[in-house]
Parts: structure tokens; sequence; C-alpha cells
């Protein structure tokens, strides 16, 4: 859960930087284009204040003489007033925008819509998604980041795993060969750890406790699925501490909850025979028919570990 939280602030952030991508002269002429609103009219575009009918079609040369006809009508000495200042002071400023590079920018928003002011930056308003859209985009995003994640982590333990399993046979056997006598080797690594290598080519780390071996298996390592992801296991969360309490489905292979347990099987005098399972030293065990005994998976050098004698 910690982990989820931590990709939800990260995809947050991103979606902030991309809303704060807006350059200052966007800011200029979105302010430009609130104040021409408030002021003029709503629906009022820069076009229509310097009454050019062809819109973003005007040319430099018709919006210069659109501008200089304007000047004329709002000049302040015709009109002298605190009011008739900023109009004419605001004609200026568009029409240097509109002569200007920033043309094509203004006939963008113009076109696809202007953004809003949202109290601490510009937003557009032709799609606001509600609360309910914005978790599942957030939640889409980190369930991603969690699967890469995953998968890098578990490609690092695979690596790691396969280095110690390339070194030890590496210094158990020199030529490249195992030893003509079949015996195993010990190897040593300056942190304390032992390796076992033995003739088949199979590496085993010796735990130095109980003196046991675990197999060292690039494959026990459990490569990233989507259902190892917040994806999958924050709803089964949910339900677990909610729904899940009160109802109770049967375990695979029981259609209701008053389903016989299944049956031992029994030996020649009928009577039910025990799991084939033993304890030794604290750990479960069970033997296999060559008599070789694997315990539980358990993490060792980055991965899954199986014991043998």
């Amino acid at each position: 859960m910690r982990l989820s939280i931590v990709f939800l602030l990260l995809a947050i952030l991103c979606s902030s930087a991309f809303v704060a991508a807006w350059s200052e002269k966007d800011h200029e002429i979105f302010r430009l284009k609130e104040e021409l609103e408030k002021h003029e009219g709503k629906g009022t575009t820069f076009y229509s204040f310097l009454e050019l009918e062809t819109g973003p079609g005007s040319t430099s040369d018709q919006i210069t003489k659109a501008y200089r006809k304007r000047s004329r009508q709002l000049h302040p000495d015709k009109n002298p007033s605190k009011e008739a200042t900023d109009r004419f002071a605001r004609l200026g400023l568009i029409a240097n925008i509109l002569r200007g590079a920033e043309k094509d920018r203004y006939d963008f928003f113009l076109q696809k819509g202007f953004p809003r002011w949202k109290g601490t930056g510009y937003y557009y308003a032709r799609f606001r998604p509600g609360l309910f859209t914005v978790i599942i985009f957030l939640y889409l995003i980190s369930s991603g980041a969690h699967y890469v994640i995953l998968n890098i982590t578990a490609n690092n333990e695979r690596a790691r795993m396969q280095r110690y399993i390339s070194e030890c046979k590496a210094q158990a056997w020199p030529n490249g060969f195992p030893p003509a006598d079949s015996s195993k080797r010990k190897i040593m690594y300056e942190n304390g750890k032992v390796f076992m290598v033995y003739p088949d080519g199979t590496v085993w780390i010796v735990d130095s406790e109980s003196n046991e071996e675990y197999l060292l298996d690039v494959n026990e390592v459990e490569l990233a699925t989507w259902r190892k992801t917040i994806l999958f296991r924050l709803p089964i969360w949910l339900w677990d501490i909610s729904i899940g309490r009160y109802i109770k489905f049967p375990a695979k292979g029981e259609p209701n909850g008053n389903a016989k347990k299944s049956r031992q099987p029994k030996t020649t005098n009928g009577t039910e025979e025990p799991a084939k399972r033993s304890v030794q030293g604290g750990v479960k065990k069970k033997v296999l028919d060559d008599g070789k005994v694997v315990g539980e998976a358990s993490n060792v050098a980055g991965g899954r570990r199986r014991r043998r004698k």
C-alpha cells in the first residue's frame, strides 16, 4: 500500500508538470482574452475588437489597417477617461500579438478552446474530468508503474542469482569441466557466503546455522505479472477489509460450504494413510520418491531456495 501511495504522488506531480507547461506569451494571451471579454462583452475576440471580418484569415496588412482605424476611434484624446486609456492600451497589445509570431498561438486557442483560470493555473474547460475519472486515471498510471518496477526487480534478482551461479562454477571448474572424480567443490565468498558446486552443474548455498544446502535456480524467481500489481491487489484488499469479511466463497473444488472433506488414501489394512510430511528442525519438508528432502521455498541470494540433504 505504501508503494501505491508513492505512485499516486508521482502521477499527480507529472500531471501538475503538464498543467504548468504554458509559456509567458500564452499567459499574456489568456489575460488579454479575459480582460477583453470582461470589458467588451462575452465572446469578443481579438479580431472582432479590431472589426476584422476575415478573422484568423486576416493578413498583416489588413490587421495594420484595422488597427490604425480603431486607434483613431479609441484614442484617449477623443475620449479622455481612464477607461478609454485602458481600451487604447489593450488595442495596442492585441494588435502586436496579431501582427507577430503569437498570432498562430492565438488562432490555435481560438479554434481548440481557451483554458480557464482555476486559482493556481489555467486548465482546459472543454473537458473537465470529475474526481472519479481522475482517480481511475491515476490508478491505471500507478498500476503500470508498479508493473514496470516489479519487472525490473525480478530481472535484477535473476541476474544476481545467475552471477552467483556463474562465478561459483568458474571458481570450482577453472577448465570449464567438472572434476574427473565427480566430487563436489566448496566455494567461499569474501562476504562469508558458502556455496557447493555439484558435478551435475547445480549450485547450492550453505546455511551457516543449520549447514543445510539450498538450490540456486533462476527459474525459481517469480516474474512480474499484472496480478501482483495494485491493479488487482488493491480491489482484493478493499474487498477483504469490507464485504469479504461477511461473504465467504467455498474453496476451489468445494461446491458449497457443506462439501465433504477430501479423503486420505487408504492403506492395505483399511485405515487412512496420513500425508507424507515430516517436520525436522521446525521446517516443513516433503518426502519425495527418490528419498531426497526438499524444503519449502524461502528467500536466499535474492531468489527462492530448496533444501536438500
